[in-house]
C-alpha cells in the first residue's frame, strides 16, 4: 500500500496547512492513502522530541512518503536519520533544528524546500544544503497556505520521482 502522510507545525493541528495542501497531492496521486496526524506539538509547550518519539512508536510503514510543514518537517526528519532511513521525506518551511531536535546527516530521499528570509525559521535554515535535496525559494513565506498551489507542484513532482531543480527554479 502507498502512504502519504501529512505532519503539522508547532500549535497546529491536522486541519490547518496539511488540510489545505492535501486535495492538491490526492488530485495528482489518487493511488495513495492519505493521512494527517496529530503530533504531541499541537500543544505549543511540547518539545520536538516528544514528537520524534511519538513517530517512532507509531510505526510508519516502510518506504512511505511523509510531508511535513515547520516543525512537523524537522521531526520527519530526524526520524528518518535516526532509525527510518527508508522513508522519503520531504520538509516545507522546516528549521534544521528546534528544541532539543537537531539534523546531522544526509540521507537519501529528503527533501528541504524552504527560504532563508523566512523570518520565523530564517536563522535554522542553513545547513539544509548539507542535509538534504534543497531548495532555498525566495518567494515562500512561513504562511504555507499563501503558496500551497506551488508548493503544491513541486510535491507532486517529488512524489513522482521527477528532477526538481528546473521547476523550482522556474516558481
Amino acid at each position: 500500500m502507498r502512504q502519504i502522510y501529512l505532519l503539522h507545525g508547532k500549535g497546529g493541528s491536522p486541519q490547518g496547512s496539511v488540510a489545505k495542501l492535501e486535495p492538491l497531492l490526492r488530485e495528482a496521486h489518487p493511488e495513495y492513502d492519505y493521512h494527517r496526524l496529530m503530533l504531541p506539538h499541537h500543544d505549543p509547550r511540547i518539545l520536538a522530541e516528544r514528537s520524534v518519539e511519538y513517530l517512532r512508536e507509531f510505526n510508519l510503514m516502510r518506504e512511505t512518503h511523509v510531508i511535513g510543514i515547520s516543525l512537523g518537517g524537522l521531526v520527519a526528519a530526524k526520524l528518518q536519520e535516526a532509525s527510518r532511513p527508508d522513508l522519503r521525506v520531504a520538509c516545507v518551511s522546516s528549521p534544521t533544528w528546534a528544541d532539543g531536535v537537531q539534523l546531522l546527516k544526509k540521507p537519501s530521499h529528503r527533501l528541504a524546500i524552504y527560504s532563508s528570509h523566512d523570518e520565523v525559521i530564517a536563522d535554522r535554515v542553513s545547513d539544509w544544503p548539507q542535509l538534504a535535496e534543497a531548495y532555498d525559494l525566495p518567494w515562500l513565506t512561513h504562511d504555507t497556505d499563501a503558496h500551497k498551489e506551488r508548493i503544491g507542484q513541486l510535491l507532486n513532482r517529488w512524489i513522482a520521482g521527477e528532477p526538481l531543480a528546473e521547476m523550482a527554479q522556474s516558481l
